[in-house]
């Protein structure tokens, strides 16, 4: 079963476990037969099988967490990166380190270029006019 499947499968039990329990009481109340009572649990059933389709793009579909959706932004050095450190990136302080942990003063530009949980990894940017 793939991901997105097994996840829509776990969101849909609570609802069925509510419409089971109210189709229960709804039978020992004498309201519904139950030949009714179980028509429309298969009916809520098939409504879900057919649902799944339009859902499926939204669960399968990776949204970036965390430090990746800083990957691509500058910012800078907020306590020197000795190998880690603290840098500023719009507005927020988060932990930071670079790929080959060298140290970077504080106040150096950098870039972001990777992230894992909430630990960004920078580049220094380099200050020569001749790059721009």
């Amino acid at each position: 079963m793939n991901s997105a499947l097994l996840r829509y499968t776990l969101l849909q039990i609570p609802g069925l476990v509510l419409l089971g329990a109210l189709l229960w009481w709804a039978w020992s109340e004498g309201w519904l037969s139950p030949l009714a009572a179980l028509l429309v649990f298969v009916v809520w059933l098939v409504k879900d099988v057919m649902l799944y389709p339009f859902y499926r793009p939204a669960l399968e579909r990776q949204v970036p967490t965390g430090g990746q959706v800083l990957i691509g932004r500058e910012g800078f050095v907020t306590v020197p990166l000795d190998p880690v450190g603290r840098v500023r990136i719009g507005g927020e302080s988060w932990r930071a380190h670079t790929p080959d942990r060298q140290p970077l003063p504080r106040g150096q530009p950098v870039r972001v270029v990777a992230a894992r949980g909430v630990t960004l990894q920078v580049m220094p940017l380099d200050n020569d006019l001749e790059t721009l």
